[in-house]
């Protein structure tokens, strides 16, 4: 499991997560979970190697990719919630980490996450003819 119940102890008070969740196993947690990190992969993977960030467990975790994952599962669970009574602060957060992968997505903002491998790596361009190859006979 990428995220643990200790990650939200900086960013969420613990009464207001069974607030939001309201279940004793914490299923709507961790399927909100699920939806951040489905929405980073969607952002980042045609650029960069997600499926090595993801399997990373405890301190060998990159921790920028740790809070916005927490800052966008606590995003969608407000959204089921109440979405008309998102806090400030949670929208604002949310905004900034979609800032930050829509810009490490497009290549405008540095990142140190691992890149696809070269092999699976697929560029934004394709390049085509019309024509079928001749094996060079001219």
């Amino acid at each position: 499991m990428f995220i643990t119940d200790e990650d939200y102890d900086v960013q969420a008070q613990a009464d207001v997560l069974k607030l939001l969740d309201g279940s004793d196993d914490k299923h709507r947690l961790r399927q909100a979970e699920k939806y951040a990190i489905g929405e980073i992969n969607k952002r980042l993977a045609g650029r960069y190697d997600m499926a090595s960030v993801f399997n990373k467990t405890d301190d060998d975790r990159d921790a920028y990719i740790v809070m916005i994952t927490i800052d966008i599962a606590i995003y969608h669970l407000y959204a089921q919630k109440s979405p008309r009574q998102i806090p400030e602060y949670r929208q604002i957060r949310y905004d900034n980490a979609l800032e930050w992968l829509r810009d490490v997505g497009n290549g405008t903002n540095p990142t140190d996450l691992p890149p696809v491998p070269d092999e699976d790596y697929r560029g934004p361009f394709k390049i085509w003819s019309l024509y079928k190859p001749n094996d060079n006979k001219y």
